[in-house]
């Protein structure tokens, strides 16, 4: 995470992979949405809703980038 303070070996923040992401296709527009479902589910979490909202969008969003075989 760019100027975290913490050390690597201090678990401080989320970290995204972004090969398993390119491998399926996203760019950058894909990123910004998958930060802001992570965004919207943090700020909350006991929100059902929303939750099952955000899960039907990443469902959607996979269906359109299949991992290759």
């Amino acid at each position: 995470i760019p100027y975290d303070p913490e050390k690597p070996t201090i678990s401080s923040g989320i970290r995204l992979g972004t090969p398993a992401v390119t491998t399926r296709g996203f760019g950058v527009g894909e990123m910004r949405q998958i930060a802001g479902w992570i965004g919207e589910i943090v700020r909350d979490t006991d929100n059902e809703a929303l939750q099952a909202r955000v899960h039907g969008e990443v469902r959607a969003l996979c269906s359109r980038f299949p991992v290759p075989a």
